[in-house]
């Protein structure tokens, strides 16, 4: 017999047969179907209405007693659900998912990464073995390596067990600073803990500088000297004329001068020294003798100017220096 159109097309359904128990079972299905009217139940050849049954998914449970049987239930899908799809735990792989499809709205804010992590090639890399960080490399050798990728311009920075360059111009080597080609460099050395400014020129040896020492708080630096020495500052400083009422034409940590007499005043610290061992330089005018009898206290010191005969002199221009 010909068909107008499209023949029509032929299926199965899908049918289960179960075994009945003698209670009010549960069976579980191969598909699962939208509601109750989806299915044909059939119990010894009888059809069950609806409501002796109730489906949950792929569960198909029954409201009254099964009578016991060999394979005596059948289930006839009319209909199946439709299913969506849920992927198992740990079964996406990376190629499954679309490039800039995971954008900051679906991370949560607080993120836990465990292993390394490497961003961008070398952007940024976290050596989760030896807990150091590197920005421009994935070889950090210290806690945190900062790298522009060529021979100079690194930055390392390195805990009291590890030696650290902080190259601030230049190529410095991390645990070598006299090695470096050029620049200046700050270095802290493991086995002094002193923090240290070398300067490189060219192919000559790196030269230390300056250097704040840890132990007492030093600071040595090369001015001139030849290598690198402690700086001892001026504690104290003052310029004054001493005729009629005196006047401090300039100063610091001098709080003031009392005029004692003829050739004979007294100076006053705004902060004290921490002993007397102190040195302090006076020049006055041309023709004079200046000096500081007594012991000095930490907090003042008295100066005598006299002539060339000796003689007590009210000098108009008077220099007073503090080195300690």
């Amino acid at each position: 017999m010909s068909y107008i159109g499209k023949e029509p097309q032929y299926t199965d359904f899908l049918s289960k047969f179960f075994s009945g128990d003698g209670t009010a079972m549960t069976v579980t299905l191969d598909a699962s179907p939208p509601n109750e009217a989806a299915l044909l139940v059939f119990i010894d050849g009888v059809r069950q209405d609806t409501s002796a049954y109730t489906v949950s998914g792929y569960s198909l449970t029954f409201t009254g007693t099964v009578p016991s049987g060999t394979n005596n239930v059948q289930v006839v899908h009319l209909g199946i659900a439709q299913d969506t799809q849920v992927p198992v735990d740990d079964s996406v792989s990376t190629a499954k998912i679309q490039d800039d499809a995971v954008t900051s709205a679906k991370l949560d804010t607080n993120i836990s990464i465990d292993g390394d992590l490497t961003v961008d090639t070398n952007t940024l890399y976290v050596d989760s073995t030896n807990n150091k960080v590197g920005i421009g490399t994935t070889s950090p050798n210290s806690k945190l390596t900062i790298s522009s990728g060529s021979s100079h311009g690194h930055f390392n920075y390195a805990n009291t067990a590890e030696d650290g360059a902080i190259p601030l111009i230049g190529s410095f080597n991390n645990s070598d600073p006299s090695a470096a080609t050029y620049g200046w460099g700050f270095f802290d050395s493991s086995s002094t803990g002193n923090l240290t400014l070398y300067r490189r020129s060219g192919s000559t040896t790196g030269t230390k500088t300056a250097e704040f020492n840890r132990t007492n708080g030093d600071f040595g630096f090369d001015s001139g000297y030849g290598s690198t020495a402690t700086a001892y500052g001026c504690r104290a400083w003052v310029f004054f004329n001493g005729t009629g009422s005196v006047t401090i034409n300039g100063s610091a940590n001098v709080s003031s001068i009392v005029d004692n007499g003829v050739g004979n005043w007294t100076v006053n610290l705004t902060n004290a020294l921490p002993d007397t061992n102190y040195c302090a330089e006076v020049t006055t005018q041309l023709g004079t003798f200046c000096g500081s009898p007594g012991r000095p206290s930490t907090s003042s010191f008295v100066v005598d100017t006299r002539n060339t005969s000796l003689g007590a002199y009210d000098s108009s221009t008077n220099n007073i220096a503090i080195f300690r």
